[in-house]
């Protein structure tokens, strides 16, 4: 074996002046490298603990002006205690001789394993971006929409047949049917009167009412949400080949689903954002509040939003990423309302069944903080990823779109594609006008203003920052300054 022979650098001394010279601007050029290197190292790491900081702070939010310190006390040998005396008491009392002891001892276990899993979602899963009531309400919301996920994820894997059975188990007469009777719309759309469109104004005009104020105050957007609202009645247009039910007559469809019902819910639900961001909270302690009235209206405000912020959808940074962000947001909106008609359909469920509404109320209170979630992911240079309850949002979109798919594949008859790809380039050209009047009626409302970035002049929202995006308020800065953060690192 050859001994490897070791270079001897020589020392400085032994060296002609020139060669010093040289050797010493090659040794602090190296130096300066290094310095720089380091300096870069030490900046992506400060960035990187600054975005993961930064997520907690906003996805995972602690309620640090607390009032009543009962109610923000963890009380975990309190909960345990009554919960081991409650199960204890319902499986030691159960059925056990009766003609459906089983039936009804396997609901009660059902029923104690769904109530055992919220209790620990509420002690041990993340607070989320909200954290009124209380953020025990959240993570409780958060956990069942992790236990309707894992049922759409053991449905998908069963056979019709068998999913048929369970929910006739749990409902002969409501789910156990085989045929639905739907009520037809698009019959004699020429007779148009006032008499003939009061009539159409029943149980279901009011649920277009209420279901609108209800998205109006979640997407807190009046051109996204007309937009929604007109991509939904041409989504009905399309998928009419499949479910005869969307058909209905021209003027139902824009008078009064589109202009009324849909039009003065949106209206309502943003007078309503307008109000709460315009009024002034006073969340001071109710322990220093002296009169019962006060007292009274101040836990009432409890139930109300800590704040309410707008969301600035449009943006004239970013466009693409803002744009495409808009344009999925968009079709999970439609295809979470896709997938509540064809469920309903394949597994021959009433629309006025409880399950139905229970269902909905679910998506309502999952969609909420889903949608601030992807908003800051979408908004944000500082969130490189979705929030939690966002995810399991998309994944329980996902899984219900499959389960149609598979056990109503037989049920419909071949799909015209040509009406599904207008379909998608509508929503895709939609998306962009969208963006584009969002963007051109925020110019015109003056809430934008022009600054000069670098040479350029540019257009700002005066409210839409990576300052304050509807989450990031004093709590999460003053935090972020006691971690250690400067300002200059957002940059």
């Amino acid at each position: 074996m050859t001994p490897r022979r070791r270079k001897i650098r020589p020392e400085p001394s032994q060296l002609h002046p020139e060669d010093r010279i040289g050797d010493a601007a090659t040794t602090e050029g190296e130096l300066d490298e290094e310095d720089e290197s380091e300096r870069r190292v030490r900046r992506n790491k400060s960035r990187r603990q600054l975005e993961r900081t930064h997520f907690q702070m906003v996805n995972e939010r602690v309620v640090e002006d607390i009032t009543v310190d009962f109610l923000y006390k963890p009380h975990t040998l309190t909960i345990l205690g009554l919960l081991v005396v409650f199960i204890s008491y319902k499986a030691f009392t159960g059925f056990t001789e009766a003609q459906n002891a089983t039936d009804r001892n396997v609901y009660d276990g059902l029923l104690g394993t769904l109530a055992l899993f919220l209790v620990v979602s509420a002690m041990a899963f993340p607070n989320g971006p909200f954290i009124r009531p209380h953020p025990v309400f959240w993570r409780i919301v958060f956990g069942v929409s992790v236990v309707y996920l894992m049922l759409l994820q053991f449905t998908l894997f069963q056979t019709y047949t068998d999913v048929k059975t369970v929910l006739t188990w749990l409902d002969p007469k409501g789910l156990g049917q085989e045929d639905l009777v739907e009520k037809e719309y698009a019959i004699n759309c020429s007779d148009v009167s006032l008499e003939r469109i009061w009539s159409h104004m029943d149980i279901f005009a009011v649920g277009h009412f209420t279901g609108w104020a209800m998205k109006a105050l979640l997407i807190r957007h009046g051109v996204l949400c007309w937009y929604i609202s007109i991509a939904w009645e041409l989504t009905e247009i399309v998928f009419t080949q499949l479910l005869p039910n969307f058909a209905e007559c021209w003027w139902d469809a824009i008078i009064l689903d589109v202009l009324i019902c849909n039009g003065l819910g949106i209206f309502a639900g943003l007078q309503v954002c307008k109000w709460l961001s315009m009024r002034n909270y006073h969340w001071e302690s109710i322990k220093n509040i002296t009169s019962h009235r006060a007292r009274f209206k101040r836990m009432v405000m409890q139930f109300t939003p800590e704040n309410m912020d707008d969301f600035d959808w449009g943006s004239f940074t970013q466009t693409i990423k803002r744009t495409m962000a808009v344009y999925v947001f968009v079709l999970i909106w439609l295809l979470t309302e896709l997938n509540t008609f064809f469920m309903k359909h394949v597994f021959s469920v009433d629309t006025k069944h409880p399950v139905v509404f229970w269902r909905l109320i679910l998506i309502a209170f999952i969609s909420a903080p889903s949608i601030r979630q992807f908003y800051l992911y979408a908004t944000d240079p500082l969130i490189k990823r979705l929030g939690m309850q966002c995810w399991v949002y998309l994944a329980v979109c996902a899984l219900e779109a499959a389960i149609c798919v598979k056990f109503g594949i037989h049920m419909f008859p071949r799909v015209a594609v040509t009406p599904i790809v207008v379909w998608i380039l509508f929503l895709i050209v939609g998306t962009f006008f969208c963006v584009w009047i969002s963007v051109w009626w925020a110019k015109k409302s003056s809430a934008t203003t022009e600054i000069t970035i670098d040479g350029e002049n540019c257009d700002i929202y005066l409210d839409s920052s990576h300052e304050n995006l509807g989450a990031i308020h004093d709590d999460v800065r003053r935090r972020r300054r006691d971690l250690g953060f400067s300002e200059s690192d957002l940059n």
